[in-house]
């Protein structure tokens, strides 16, 4: 399977300074071919569709954003717009769409996006999205977010102050991969931003479902190795400072969670790359008993 996104390397602590921040491989790139064919690609009849459709022509986000909270239904697609999250149902939900391809394309197209996509009013309505019966947008939300708070310090500060914080958290086990993922990375990228944050996310449980990550089973929509790496590189950078040092009580959560099992059984994989980060976080570990 090609590998979708760019990988971390782990001996990203040689530099020193802050961990850069990353990217889901899970999310991925998936929404790269989508970004013209959106516009015609679904069916649906109303004044939010049409609305939409200028919208997306225009580029307008603050218009887009203001159609998050349309309900209005959207009866079909001519395909499938991402490989494991919902297809949109509503133009709400479709517009929280279009905000997400175009966060994610933000390094090709406009690196300002993500901060457009803010300053238009865009992520407390995203988070809200997290707290919907509807499955199409709590999934759009999450992919959203993990794209819009990746490399975006202000985004990761305004997610948290929109109290995503608990509600990606129950989402750590999903039952669908890219979900978990998908949600891990977002917690990880706003925990780099602040000590106050991350220890909200280890006051809530957070390091237990990190560790839960570890060992879950693979999905064949997705790349294993991936998704093993990235769910080591998320342990390691929250139980870490930025100069790589451990934080022994978090540290010492992940042990008690079973991390070290778990990481044992990591570095036994025939891919290069997570058995080398496995070993490295198995060596942090052992440094606080």
């Amino acid at each position: 399977a090609a590998r979708m996104g760019g990988r971390c390397c782990t001996d990203r602590k040689e530099g020193g300074g802050k961990k850069p921040d990353r990217k889901s491989v899970i999310a991925g790139n998936a929404y790269e071919s989508k970004k013209r064919a959106i516009s015609i690609g679904y069916h649906a009849k109303g004044d939010d569709a049409e609305r939409f459709d200028k919208a997306f022509e225009a580029n307008d986000l603050k218009e887009l954003v203001a159609l998050l909270a349309s309900q209005q239904p959207i009866e079909s697609f001519e395909e499938r717009m991402h490989p494991w999250a919902e297809d949109p149902r509503t133009v709400g939900a479709l517009a929280g769409t279009q905000l997400a391809i175009l966060a994610s394309m933000a390094e090709k197209d406009n690196p300002r996006v993500k901060d457009d996509i803010r300053e238009a009013g865009g992520i407390p309505p995203i988070v809200d999205f997290l707290k919907s019966d509807q499955t199409d947008r709590v999934q759009t939300a999450v992919v959203a977010l993990s794209f819009l708070t990746a490399e975006c310090p202000h985004n990761a500060h305004e997610v948290y102050n929109a109290g995503a914080m608990p509600f990606l958290l129950k989402h750590l086990d999903s039952e669908v991969a890219g979900m978990r993922a998908a949600a891990a990375t977002t917690l990880r990228n706003v925990c780099m931003e602040s000590d106050d944050f991350r220890q909200k996310f280890v006051d809530l449980g957070g390091i237990r479902g990190l560790v839960q990550q570890l060992s879950a089973a693979p999905d064949p929509a997705l790349n294993q190795a991936d998704v093993q790496l990235e769910s080591i590189l998320n342990l390691e950078d929250v139980i870490e400072r930025e100069d790589g040092s451990v934080i022994e009580a978090y540290a010492r959560q992940a042990v008690a969670a079973g991390a070290e099992g778990k990481l044992r059984q990591l570095a036994k994989s025939d891919d290069e790359e997570v058995r080398g980060a496995a070993e490295e976080v198995l060596e942090a570990l052992a440094r606080v008993k």
